[in-house]
């Protein structure tokens, strides 16, 4: 193990689901290294919700415009272990601004011209494993620091007042009854599914569970004014949290929950990460990485790369079971913008089936993914 640090900079300078699944590694190192300080360097609007973990002293922020580097004076010179947990130029820049000791970052593959500095400068310049849960990303740096760990647990926190907040909006909204959870948005509209599709489903939901629906949003105004629009296609009226809720406080209010359906996105994985029974949906998304975690599972539990309807303890994926499935592309055009066919083929049955699967457990005799 590197000898124990007095301070620690994790840099993960990416989207919101890249933060939330690096906090295993802020569990390990809290774990080696007590009495070290840890402050994590994030894109403003990815890891607001690390100010109320407790094992994290500073949240350190990269603004939206490139060319605002005053985080690079704050960090500069500060910190005897900094890590960057993927592979591009900015956090490995970052780290080795910041490093003082030791420099972990990672590099692609290949011996090109671009990786020398960062093979001459980082103290550990880890070759990047593209092909593996992200949560593994963690485990490869504890490797690397010679840190043993039996576990890899993914967690959001939320404080009194969090739980305060979701309990004033659920009386508010007379939401006195067990409920699941709907969240039918993601970052890309190539991860959307039908919106009459949710509709059908959360019905069905209702009717077979007797669970009350409640359904969020991001607080964007074309995600609020999609959700109401979606919520009107219901039997059973949905209550609608269109963008009250901070990632702590949706953490909380998914903790109550009974189930989640969702998408390819960040709320997923919060969903993943408080036990809840869930179903999530994924388009040409490499399932070998980003199936959401099962923090009950062993930390080498892996997702190969198939296709249909995957299960690790009680998180269901449904994927189509197509040759192009998954491409890893931003939908066929690769352009974000247009829906996947391989999204819009799912169909509201191959969901409750889903659904069923999660709330029932792990089925006896039935393959599913190592957990």
């Amino acid at each position: 193990m590197t000898s124990s640090p007095k301070n620690i900079l994790i840099a993960n300078i990416r989207l919101i689901g890249d933060v939330i699944l690096t906090t295993p590694l802020i569990a390990l190192l809290r774990q080696a290294y007590p009495e070290a300080t840890i402050d994590i360097l994030v894109n403003r609007g990815t890891g607001e919700f690390l100010e109320k973990d407790q094992r994290v002293r500073t949240v350190i922020y990269v603004e939206n415009s490139r060319k605002n580097d005053g985080y690079l004076g704050q960090i500069f010179r500060s910190y005897d272990l900094a890590i960057n947990m993927n592979s591009s130029d900015r956090g490995n820049i970052a780290v080795l601004l910041a490093g003082r000791v030791t420099r972990i970052g990672f590099r692609n593959k290949g011996n090109s011209l671009k990786n020398i500095w960062q093979r001459l400068l980082l103290t550990h310049s880890l070759v990047f494993p593209e092909d593996i849960p992200v949560v593994h990303h963690c485990g490869v740096i504890a490797k690397a620091l010679q840190i043993p760990y039996t576990h890899l647990t993914v967690d959001v926190f939320w404080d009194s007042a969090d739980e305060a907040r979701v309990n004033s909006i659920l009386n508010e909204r007379g939401v006195n009854t067990p409920y699941f959870v709907v969240h039918p948005f993601a970052r890309w509209i190539y991860k959307y599914w039908r919106p009459e599709r949710f509709a059908a489903v959360s019905d069905a939901i209702v009717e077979r569970y007797g669970l009350h629906p409640v359904w969020t949003s991001s607080p964007s105004a074309e995600e609020k004014a999609g959700l109401a629009n979606a919520a009107l296609l219901c039997r059973h009226q949905p209550t609608l949290i269109a963008g009250d809720l901070s990632i702590n406080q949706m953490t909380c209010l998914l903790k109550r929950a009974k189930c989640y359906l969702g998408l390819d996105t960040a709320i997923s994985h919060l969903a993943a990460s408080v036990g809840i029974p869930m179903v999530a949906l994924y388009g040409p998304t490499f399932i070998s990485r980003w199936f959401p975690w099962y923090n009950p599972g062993s930390p080498d539990q892996v997702c190969p790369q198939q296709r249909g309807r995957l299960q690790r303890g009680n998180i269901v994926v449904v994927q189509k079971d197509r040759e192009c499935v998954p491409c890893g592309k931003a939908g066929c055009d690769d352009s974000g913008q247009t829906a996947s066919p391989c999204m819009l083929e799912i169909t509201e049955d191959e969901v409750l089936a889903a659904m069923a699967v999660c709330l029932a457990g792990p089925p006896a005799n039935t393959p599913h993914l190592n957990a």
